[in-house]
């Protein structure tokens, strides 16, 4: 309802997890998480809001969308405590459909101080207590629709001195006693400005969402479209088989694994891991009768989305003359027990041994009783179905034709 409201129409197209940030920001202590700018309208307790360090005059947001979109403009939720006229920041905006920085295009440049010097209510706390209002908002139109996929918005309070120059100025100019009062204003005005950080309730961009037509578009490319699906569908020339390992050590509470390989084996492509048969345990309790269904969600979300426990698997070849050759770091996604999971390395690797770790929040994870028989449990720091034994398998690719009928032996 407030979404509806407050956009008039327009779509938001930018909502967390669908859309995200490719940077990260600093956070102060104390503040929502960076996330929360991208949350659903109407999440989360409604006096809470994002903020940056004091120490920080100058923020960068780089907002990857939901999907290309006709952009019309964005608009800032303003936080709870409203703003100062320390704290208005310039806002500056790019656009662009790549990465890269220098291929962005510049869309404008506002001062909030101006935007709303005559909207009283946007300075101070907000004293709204209805969820169903309007939310105090600053919205920044664009002069044309852009399309594109990724937004740039750059929030900056202007520096110590040229904000309390002209009021410096003026002041002494009424002044009937230059060294009396005058010193202390500005001193209080300093330490206002030292203490004022840049801060955001929400951020949402706005506009048309090109899903839907570019459906659309596909769909009347018939013949294009069946040639690229029957492209698709072909089964691959080249098959992953497996290579044989002479030997392999667990160590570290079975979260390292290291194989031994013979100096004949072929160049390594990837490897194969099968998924963990692990769960991941949630406090529950009973809530009150008044609990708050809106912070109940955004718990959920967070937990979820925000701050998922995230394991991935760190991988190292030793090489001639036993050289520890780092391959990457590769995220397991969440999947169902005994899922194959393939991760190809960026080359071909030649290497006598090879070292596997499990890392992040291993900790995180206990095991599922159901699934475990009384061989699998011990006494071990951490849940038993992250084990590596027995769940890496390193492997080639090669024309099947050419391999003959060790294939479907070797086939991973």
């Amino acid at each position: 309802m407030q979404l509806k409201k407050l956009l008039n129409g327009a779509e938001s197209l930018a909502e967390f997890p669908t859309a995200g940030l490719l940077n990260t920001v600093e956070t102060a202590a104390g503040s929502e998480p960076l996330f929360s700018l991208l949350s659903p309208l109407g999440f989360g307790e409604q006096h809470s809001y994002w903020k940056a360090p004091s120490s920080l005059s100058s923020v960068e947001f780089s907002v990857v969308l939901s999907s290309l979109s006709d952009v019309s403009g964005v608009a800032i939720i303003v936080s709870s405590c409203g703003y100062t006229k320390f704290d208005c920041p310039i806002v500056q905006i790019w656009a662009s459909n790549k990465i890269h920085r220098e291929e962005r295009s510049f869309i404008g440049k506002w001062d909030v101080k101006e935007l709303i010097a005559s909207s009283p209510p946007l300075y101070g706390p907000d004293n709204s207590s209805s969820m169903n209002d309007v939310p105090r908002n600053i919205k920044f139109f664009f002069p044309n629709p852009i399309r594109c996929r990724i937004i740039w918005m750059t929030l900056t309070i202007p520096q110590l001195g040229s904000s309390l120059a002209k009021f410096d100025e003026e002041f002494n100019l009424l002044s009937l006693d230059e060294d009396s009062f005058p010193e202390t204003a500005s001193s209080m005005n300093v330490v206002e400005t030292q203490n004022s950080s840049i801060h955001a309730k929400r951020i949402v961009v706005f506009g048309k969402s090109l899903r839907r037509d570019a459906g659309q578009d596909m769909s009347t490319q018939g013949p294009e479209m069946m040639r690229l699906r029957s492209f698709l569908d072909r089964p691959p020339q080249l098959s992953r088989f497996r290579i044989p390992i002479e030997a392999e050590r667990l160590t570290n509470n079975d979260l390292v694994l290291e194989q031994y390989l013979s100096p004949t084996v072929p160049g390594l492509a990837g490897f194969r891991i099968d998924a963990f048969n692990v769960i991941k345990p949630r406090v529950t309790h009973s809530p009150s009768s008044n609990a708050d269904l809106w912070e109940s969600s955004l718990t959920c979300l967070e937990d979820r989305f925000i701050l998922p426990a995230v394991l991935y698997i760190q991988v190292s070849a030793v090489q001639e003359p036993r050289n520890l050759v780092p391959l990457g770091e590769f995220c397991l996604p969440e999947a169902k027990g005994g899922t194959p999971l393939y991760f190809d390395f960026a080359r071909p690797v030649q290497a006598r041994l090879m070292v596997f770790r499990l890392l992040g929040d291993v900790t995180a994870f206990a095991d599922d009783i159901s699934e475990l028989d009384g061989s699998t449990l011990r006494n071990l720091p951490v849940a038993a179905g992250l084990s590596l034994s027995n769940r890496i398998k390193l492997y080639f690719y090669a024309d099947p034709a050419e391999m003959g009928r060790i294939a479907s032996l070797s086939a991973v």
